[in-house]
């Protein structure tokens, strides 16, 4: 089935070059954010993925999206060999995000160049005043321009978006990157699901029905209150390896 996202192209280009390609709206943002002193922390440690795990559930159930289990979740991360960073204000976490290595051959383009793509991205709403999300955005910019990848996949873009997912995808648009569109395996029952979903009204408003009551079901499966495991607690010590402020290395 089809299924589209946005790739930012950083062959060639400098910081500045990439920060004249976002738009006005997005840099007077991570303006905003800087000034507010927001930093990340590059973090690894068991506590520190509950920490994690309990601030994108959090994220996922008021996007009315069911959240894995804590053991699929991390697998799956760990199967990326993600690299995993908090955005900070102060003491306290306001927001988590993990990156990993993807091809441009995964999205059927006949190329070796490898780039970053999010597997997290997650702030926590009463933070939003001070540009997290934003910030996050330009973190992982900063960070795939340091590496040397060759571009930044935004982590997906709806086809035919209803509802909040509209705003989703505006927000990506205004980072200076492309529409890619390609196309991914899925069985049969699966990808007509899909089909349906993207082109008839009565089944999307279905499938968010449905969402719902499982969100639910799945808050007591996990037992999980719905703000998630100690978000504002700070990262455990023996986690963190590197503070940034701003993109620049805190020493």
């Amino acid at each position: 089935d089809i299924n589209a996202t946005i790739i930012i192209d950083l062959e060639g280009k400098t910081e500045e070059d990439v920060w004249k390609m976002i738009k006005r709206s997005r840099r007077k943002s991570i303006n905003i954010a800087k000034k507010n002193g927001l930093y990340y922390v590059h973090a690894y440690s068991e506590k520190d993925l509950e920490k994690m795990y309990g601030i994108n559930n959090r994220v996922l159930i008021e996007g009315e999206t069911t959240p894995r289990a804590y053991k699929s979740w991390r697998k799956y991360i760990e199967s990326a060999k993600a690299q995993f960073f908090y955005i900070m204000k102060e003491e306290e976490i306001v927001g988590c995000f993990a990156l990993s290595e993807i091809s441009l051959r995964y999205f059927g383009i006949d190329s070796d160049k490898i780039g970053i793509r999010p597997m997290v991205f997650a702030t926590l709403k009463e933070f939003n005043e001070y540009k997290p999300n934003d910030f996050m955005y330009w973190c992982s910019l900063l960070y795939s321009l340091k590496g040397k990848y060759s571009f930044l996949e935004l982590g997906g873009y709806q086809i035919k978006p209803r509802g909040h997912l509209k705003g989703i995808n505006f927000f990506k648009e205004t980072w200076g990157g492309k529409i890619v569109y390609y196309y991914l395996d899925y069985s049969f029952l699966n990808a007509l699901r899909r089909k349906l979903i993207r082109n008839i009204g009565l089944f999307w408003y279905l499938n968010i029905f449905l969402k719902k009551i499982t969100r639910r079901v799945s808050r007591e499966i996990l037992k999980m209150p719905p703000q998630g495991i100690e978000p504002h607690s700070p990262p455990s010590k023996d986690g963190v390896l590197t503070l940034h402020h701003g993109g620049k290395v805190k020493k």
